[in-house]
């Protein structure tokens, strides 16, 4: 497995073409994975979610997570990145607005002047990044 130099592995979270998926820890014990638009705030991954998910309730309960992005286009030119991290809920009301307005900005967009109260944010501090560049290998 090459690694990706971390420069790089920032450059694509930053193009979004794709969503992750979201590793938690449910009730049972299983992993509980689901796929979730995001955007970085420093090193930091930001996702939105309604409050009461089972998503949020797993980071409640157990805030190690993993999150995983790859480029799906086939075994020859599979490239990834995987974080494990620790994630918290932000339900404050003016951190919710602040994030909401930098996803705005971020995607050229108005924000809004409200939220609903039912929105929060997963923000995911990464602790180990792991990626792979299936082309990288054959070189």
């Amino acid at each position: 497995m090459a690694e990706i130099p971390a420069e790089e592995i920032r450059a694509i979270l930053n193009r979004k073409q794709r969503w992750v998926a979201l590793t938690s820890i449910g009730p049972d014990g299983y992993p509980h994975t689901v796929p979730i638009g995001y955007f970085l705030v420093g090193d930091d991954l930001v996702m939105g979610s309604m409050d009461g998910t089972q998503k949020v309730k797993n980071i409640e309960r157990n805030p190690r997570v993993s999150v995983m992005w790859e480029n799906g286009r086939g075994k020859e030119s599979i490239q990834g990145i995987l974080i494990q991290g620790q994630a918290r809920i932000v339900r404050n009301p003016q951190q919710r607005m602040e994030l909401k307005r930098e996803a705005c900005r971020q995607r050229g967009e108005e924000p809004p002047s409200t939220l609903s109260s039912e929105t929060v944010y997963i923000v995911v501090t990464p602790l180990k990044t792991r990626s792979w560049d299936r082309p990288r290998r054959s070189r």
